[in-house]
């Protein structure tokens, strides 16, 4: 999702491209201190979900090289297959679409951060906030039940895999408690 600024502006920026998560004005993820299984988390989401929207299979091959590069080539796949397991779950059971940007995009839109919320509250066992990102996530009042397993599976994994990968410092654990009320401003 890029635009391109019209020719006539003057200006550095006139010729430069314009992401569309800045041009709507969504929050940057280095912004709200997302941690590298947060970020890898976002990417891997969004190549899922333009799997849906445009039918080709390169997204799926971009998902799967994301994961491998980052996580290895046995954990990899299992990442794509909890973020597909949720992904499905929110597309089996949420009444309206779903926003999101570009792989790669340094913004956030709105449903990014929900699920991002959502999988946050799940890592810090906080169960109120686990309720309303489900709540968010689905945009209903009800949740599900099968939206959560999913949510609590990704997020273990996310959880096993900060852990290995050094993640896991006390500045990390303060972060997350401290950011997880923030996630649902907006």
């Amino acid at each position: 999702m890029r635009n391109k600024l019209p020719k006539s502006e003057s200006g550095p920026a006139a010729s430069e491209e314009v992401c569309a998560g800045h041009a709507l004005g969504f929050p940057l993820r280095s912004e709200l201190g997302f941690s590298p299984i947060e970020n890898l988390t976002v990417d891997v989401f969004r190549a899922a979900c333009e799997i849906y929207t445009s039918g080709s299979a390169q997204p799926w091959e971009i998902a799967h090289k994301i994961a491998d590069e980052n996580l290895g080539a046995i954990e990899g796949p299992l990442f794509v297959a909890r973020v597909t397991a949720l992904l499905r779950a929110l597309r089996s059971e949420r009444n309206i679409g779903f926003s999101y940007l570009s792989i790669g995009c340094q913004h956030i839109s709105p449903d990014e951060l929900a699920i991002a919320g959502l999988l946050k509250a799940v890592r810090v066992r906080d169960a109120l906030g686990i309720r309303r990102g489900l709540t968010l996530a689905l945009d209903k009042s009800r949740t599900s039940a099968r939206t959560e397993a999913a949510a609590r599976a990704l997020g273990a994994l996310q959880l096993q895999l900060s852990t290995s990968k050094g993640e896991s410092g006390a500045d990390v654990q303060d972060l997350q408690t401290q950011t997880v009320q923030a996630i649902y401003l907006h």
